[in-house]
């Protein structure tokens, strides 16, 4: 859907304020959306994946791992599709308040992409380099999101996630170096531009949710406090948005309906970009492309 569709129907959750700003700026923050009882069940949620992150020596297809992580110090960057781990992920979007503030920002019928649920470890956890969600993932149209979900109180030294807005009107930037490597971020010499620009610092209190629209220059600083950042990520789509390439994060609820009802006709916005690399064998994190820390899966 575009905007102008998306802005005539009636919000349930944001003000019209609200809306027209996420659409100026391509991203907004939330403050303490999600409530009692489901903060509870979700931090309840993340501290057994903790402990089960705990019993492993290496990164699997579930748990992005941390250089130096060990059973003593869990040092975990990533758990890969949460909502197949703990059904409170799932809920919060299907039954809780998510999936109305995504009828906002993307029409009536809305389906769901995938599901990350990233951390920042105390005392230096990775930073996420200036970057765009469309070039992982491109779809028909620009109706596609990202929900960001603080499951803990998070401030500026966290590492939260940085926008800079207006960006989303812009180009897509490829995210391939010189030599035609994807790398999963943006050239140092587009990011020259992007540092001199404005910028928008979502902090947030626990429960408090960023959005942002896919094609929204983002990223975040390492987290340099002495506590963890988990930050819950839903990606949702307008239901007539499809994506062009294979799903990496495989998942039981892939295309799956949130609210409203499947479309019958697929939207296609003008334009053109550059096809990431072939995801069909799935891959860890950003944190880990980012890092060099999977140049041979990059490079097949």
């Amino acid at each position: 859907m575009t905007p102008d569709q998306i802005l005539a129907h009636e919000p349930v959750t944001l003000t019209q304020e609200q809306r027209v700003k996420y659409f100026d700026e391509g991203g907004i923050v939330v403050p303490s959306l999600v409530g009692e009882p489901w903060l509870g069940r979700c931090q309840e949620a993340v501290a057994r994946l903790l402990r089960r992150s705990a019993t492993l020596t290496e990164s699997d297809d579930v748990f992005d791992l941390e250089p130096g992580h060990t059973a003593a110090n869990p040092r975990l960057r990533r758990v890969s599709s949460p909502c197949d781990q703990e059904e409170v992920f799932w809920d919060l979007l299907s039954k809780g308040p998510l999936g109305d503030l995504a009828m906002d920002l993307l029409g009536p019928d809305v389906k769901y992409y995938q599901t990350k649920l990233n951390f920042k470890s105390p005392q230096g956890g990775t930073e996420v380099r200036w970057h765009q969600d469309a070039p992982f993932f491109p779809h028909t149209n620009h109706a596609v999101l990202t929900m960001g979900v603080y499951l803990d109180d998070c401030g500026t030294e966290q590492g939260p996630l940085e926008i800079v807005p207006g960006s989303q009107k812009g180009e897509i930037y490829d995210h391939y170096d010189a030599g035609g490597v994807w790398r999963g971020e943006m050239s140092q010499e587009d990011c020259r531009g992007i540092e001199s620009s404005e910028r928008r610092i979502f902090v947030g209190s626990a429960g408090s949710v960023t959005v942002h629209n896919y094609r929204t220059v983002h990223g975040s600083k390492p987290n340099v406090s002495a506590t963890a950042r988990p930050l819950l990520l839903y990606v949702l789509t307008a239901a007539d948005a499809f994506p062009y390439t294979s799903q990496p994060l495989k998942s039981r609820y892939e295309k799956a309906v949130v609210r409203g009802k499947p479309a019958a006709f697929a939207q296609h916005d003008p334009g053109e970009f550059r096809l990431p690399p072939d995801w069909s064998g799935g891959y860890t994190s950003i944190f880990a492309l980012q890092q060099q820390e999977e140049r041979a899966a990059a490079q097949s």
